[in-house]
């Protein structure tokens, strides 16, 4: 009867943990969803004649980048663990060979207690030519020694499907996930920041890519 006893007790704790769990991820999920409408705001409102190119796929980038990283902080804050999302560019690593040295970098880099656990590339839109480059970029870190997950997050997705398919499969598969919000391919003919071709945030990918960010904390 004792053991019966503890049995149950266990099992509505396991229940108690994992509502709490689901909580908290609903937490997250929705201060995503609102950070990324501002972004979307920040974007239509933002837009004109005069603001493309270059400094626009840049200045959106960052925002993307700036989204993850507020993301991670966020999910460290509600879990109260060590988990720390930096910028690539401030957290090179250094790879020799022979005298020769590079210092490399993908958009954000993951750490947990410390460890290096993760890299995220972060774009508004991946295009194959993207694609291709960040997965160079996970193999790199791979060929020196380094055990991480690799991820692409992106507002939008802008690959050919084939064309994914035939590059993970070159690559043997080195990018574990893709998260894209919004739903559907991009067009340039129809960008999203112009309000005529506004897209709505797909909350299920957003709570896929946090659930993943929580499989990985929980490893």
């Amino acid at each position: 009867m004792d053991s019966l006893i503890n049995y149950l007790e266990n099992c509505s704790l396991k229940t108690k943990i994992n509502d709490l769990n689901e909580e908290i991820k609903e937490l997250v999920v929705n201060e995503m969803i609102f950070k990324l409408d501002e972004i979307m705001k920040k974007w239509s409102d933002t837009h004109s004649n005069n603001y493309t190119g270059g400094k626009m796929r840049c200045d959106r980038g960052e925002d993307i980048e700036t989204f993850v990283r507020h993301c991670i902080e966020f999910i460290a804050e509600n879990e109260g663990i060590n988990l720390v999302a930096k910028r690539g560019e401030t957290d090179f690593k250094v790879l020799t060979i022979n005298e020769v040295k590079k210092d490399h970098q993908v958009d954000i880099h993951v750490y947990l207690d410390d460890t290096f656990i993760a890299v995220i590339e972060c774009k508004a839109y991946i295009d194959h030519c993207m694609y291709v480059r960040a997965c160079d970029d996970f193999k790199i870190f791979k060929e020196f020694g380094y055990s991480v997950k690799n991820m692409v997050f992106a507002m939008e997705d802008a690959m050919k499907d084939e064309s994914k398919i035939f590059t993970d499969h070159v690559n043997h598969g080195i990018c574990d996930k893709c998260f894209f919000i919004l739903d559907g391919k991009r067009s340039s003919a129809k960008p999203v920041y112009d309000q005529r071709f506004k897209k709505d945030i797909n909350k299920d990918k957003v709570k896929a890519f946090i659930d993943y960010l929580f499989l990985l904390i929980k490893k």
